[in-house]
This record gives structure tokens, C-alpha cells and sequence, in this order.
């Protein structure tokens, strides 16, 4: 018998046992049927009983802004590097694109660093993309952007996996901060409580320009240009005489129930009241660089490498108030095991090039470094290094996690039209 003769329920169980999604969907291109059949709600969810059944691990994974992966987990660099040369063709770019964000398996890029003015998002293993209207404004600067999700494509609703929920309304926000109007501005240093946001809402296929408040004064430049999501949050951390910041938005705020206005100062920008920052400070040393290195075990997490002493300061966002997000402000408290001393001879003292890189997204007591070329990684519990990678040249030290799930991520749909490039047969729109 030829397998196009088996049964729909049979075929369903045979490919249903196929190892992970990005090889089904390579199934997708076989003939019409398997196509209708893959893209059934009924195969989506069998095959991810399957995989929760088996406890199949979720692979995650570590992606720079050149499409650079940290470490070949996933081959992602095989797929996405194509992909972005395709994007670059398709839409006659100028230049490759970059990486500017992520969530999940899916990945928001824009087709510049600087100037970014047209955004897209895509999925590498669906060979999906979208591309975003141009932004209302231009910009110069390396503007703070984020991408979040307000959940997952598929949740678990038990933990014995019996019951899969698809969550095919998922909603996506890109955001973008510009800087403050530097006309008249002269001290880079000048610290501003209203911000000019823009984000963009899948759900209206539009930018909003909104003007968003901040509790405490913040320097623009003191902020680092990228974000991470956590709990529905953004954030972006930064910097303060004696302090170390954390800056968070949440873009679905849209309880326009609580939701108020008002004229800013200037008497023309309208600040709205239903979408604000909120603000973590803590205090540190003038000789502490903290940097956030994104989410990891659960939690935010940020830390600081003395090059000198060769030691590993963590620290862990803790929600202090339930109320953070009204109060608009909250603390940043120092992890239970926050201070951990490495072997003196990691590496020699004359070292040009010392950079910290990220934690492993799979394992939170694992950390790297980057010295001279190499890479190094460092067991946080038991305090022993080795060198995993020598030689290899790091364009930029910058890492989004990338997941990936059992089943891919679709590729958000815009209400009007906009080019998005399918793979498997799929029809573009």
C-alpha cells in the first residue's frame, strides 16, 4: 500500500511521531493533503500531546543581532542568515538586516542599526516573515526598541500535558523609545520624565504615538538599546549616578476603563495614563558596570565581572509590592547567592578583551565569558571554568534568547495587506 492510500487518522499518527515541528513542516511541501492536514487544529494538538507525553525537551538558545548563533544548539544561523539574504533581496534592501529583537521563535528585525525606520518579524523555520508599516518617525539615534508577546502560541493547561490550549489570538507590541528632542538640548546627561513611545499593535495594523511618564528622571543615554520581556513586561536597564535602573513597560495596559489624559508642560504632547514605565533602582559602586543579561531561571537577572578579581556579582529582580505597576516604582534585590570568586587563572591578567556574554538560557548556573577570543564558561555553583571555544571572532556581544518550541510560532497576520514571504505552499499575504 503507498502511504498517499493510508487512512487520514493513520497518516495522522504516523506524522504526528515526526522528531520536532521544523521537519513537519518541510512535510507541508509534499503534496496538498499533507499540507490541509498539517495545518489542521486536530494535528497541531496531537502532535503536541505527543511531545509533552514524551517530556521533550524545548531547546533554547542564544542569537546576536548579526544572525550570529552563540553556540550551533539549533543550527538557527543555517536558516536565518538565508533568510534575512532573501529578505534583503525581496524587499531590495540595502543592507543585510539585523536583529533587534525576539520572542520565542519568533525574531524582530529591522532593515538597519541605525536610522531604523522599516521593522519585520519572522520565523527562520517557517521561512515566515511580515513586514511592519514604516515608522511615523525617523530616527538617527540607535532608538531603545522591544518585542513581547502577551503569550505563548500553545500553552499546557495541566502539567500531565492532557490538555494543550492554542492561544491563536496571541497579541504582539513592538516599541519603540525615541530620544528626547535634542535641538535645544546641550548636556546628553539631562534627565527626562516623559518619553515619546511609539507601538505598533498587530491587532490595528498601526503605529500609536503616545507620550509615556516615568517616575523617577532618566537619562535616554544611560539606557541600553535592548530590551527583554518578562511576565508581559519589557525591559530595559540602565544607568544613574550611584544607581543601576531597570525600565519596565507594559504595552498591553489597555484597561481603558482607569485609562486618563493629560497636557504635558510644553502645553502640546498628551500624556496617556493607562501605559506607563515603571522604575527599579539600586544603589551600587561607582567601579560596578551592571548590565542586564536577560531572563533566567525565571527571573530578570543582571550582573557585573570585576576583570580584576575575577568575581561574579548576580542580581535578580524581585517584585517587592503587588502594586509595583500602580506605584509606578519598586526595588532591585540581590539574588540569595550573589557573589561568586573563579579560580585566578581563568585567565592571565594581561588580557586585552574580557566581555561578559549572557547565562546559558538552558542551564542558569552556567555563565560565559569572552576573553581574547575565546570562550569561557563558568559554573556558577561549583566554581570551575574551561574554555569551550578558542579563536573565534565576536562581531558585537549583544545575545536575544531564541526558543525553540515544539511546534513553530506562526507569523502574525496584518488587517491589510504587507508582504510576507510562505514556505510549504502557504499563499502569501
Amino acid at each position: 500500500m503507498d502511504i498517499h492510500d493510508l487512512p487520514e487518522l493513520v497518516l495522522v499518527e504516523i506524522l504526528c511521531r515526526v522528531p520536532c515541528g521544523k521537519f513537519i513542516f518541510q512535510c507541508k511541501c509534499v503534496c496538498k493533503r499533507w499540507l490541509t492536514l498539517i495545518s489542521a487544529p486536530y494535528f497541531i494538538d496531537r502532535f503536541l500531546r505527543l511531545q509533552s507525553h514524551r517530556k521533550t525537551p524545548t531547546v533554547r538558545t542564544l542569537i546576536s543581532r548579526n544572525a550570529e548563533e552563540l553556540f550551533n544548539r539549533v543550527s538557527l544561523s543555517e536558516v536565518l542568515t538565508p533568510m534575512l539574504k532573501r529578505l534583503e533581496s525581496f524587499d531590495h534592501l540595502e543592507t543585510e538586516p539585523v536583529v533587534v529583537g525576539a520572542y520565542n521563535d519568533l525574531i524582530l528585525c529591522c532593515d538597519r542599526l541605525f536610522d531604523q525606520h522599516n521593522y519585520y518579524i519572522c520565523n527562520p523555520y517557517t521561512m515566515q516573515w511580515v513586514a511592519l508599516p514604516p515608522t511615523p518617525t525617523q530616527c538617527y539615534d540607535i532608538v531603545r526598541v522591544g518585542f513581547i508577546c502577551d503569550s505563548p502560541y500553545y500553552e499546557e493547561d495541566d502539567p500531565n500535558g492532557h490538555v494543550i490550549q492554542l492561544n491563536a489570538k496571541f497579541r504582539c507590541k513592538v516599541v519603540r523609545i525615541l530620544p528626547p528632542d535634542r535641538q535645544f538640548v546641550f548636556d546628553h546627561d539631562e534627565y527626562c520624565f516623559n518619553f515619546n513611545v511609539e507601538i505598533f499593535s498587530f491587532e490595528t495594523g498601526k503605529w500609536s504615538e503616545l507620550v509615556v511618564s516615568s517616575p523617577r528622571g532618566i537619562s535616554y543615554d544611560y539606557l541600553d538599546a535592548m530590551a527583554f520581556s518578562y511576565n508581559g513586561v519589557l525591559y530595559w536597564s540602565g544607568h544613574d549616578y550611584g544607581y543601576f535602573l531597570v525600565l519596565g513597560l507594559d504595552p498591553f495596559n489597555d484597561n481603558s476603563s482607569t485609562s486618563t489624559s493629560s497636557v504635558c508642560s510644553n502645553g502640546g504632547d498628551i500624556i496617556d495614563h493607562k501605559c506607563r514605565f515603571v522604575v527599579f533602582a539600586m544603589p551600587v559602586a561607582d567601579h560596578f558596570v551592571v548590565e542586564c543579561l536577560g531572563v533566567c531561571g525565571g527571573l530578570l537577572r543582571m550582573c557585573d565581572f570585576d576583570t580584576d578579581t575575577k568575581t561574579l556579582f548576580i542580581w535578580d529582580l524581585k517584585r517587592q509590592d503587588h502594586d509595583y505597576m500602580v506605584k509606578g516604582a519598586g526595588e532591585l534585590c540581590l539574588s540569595k547567592h550573589n557573589v561568586y570568586s573563579f579560580d585566578q587563572d581563568m585567565y592571565p591578567d594581561d588580557a586585552r578583551v574580557v566581555e561578559r556574554l549572557s547565562f546559558d538560557p538552558n542551564n542558569e548556573d552556567i555563565f560565559y565569558l569572552y576573553v581574547d577570543a575565546d570562550v569561557i564558561m563558568c559554573n556558577i555553583c561549583t566554581r570551575k571554568w574551561s574554555k569551550i571555544v578558542e579563536k573565534r571572532k565576536l562581531n558585537n556581544f549583544y545575545f536575544f534568547p531564541f526558543v525553540l518550541p515544539w511546534w513553530p510560532t506562526p507569523v502574525p497576520s496584518l488587517p491589510q495587506h504587507a508582504h510576507q514571504l510562505a514556505h510549504g505552499g502557504e499563499t502569501s499575504s
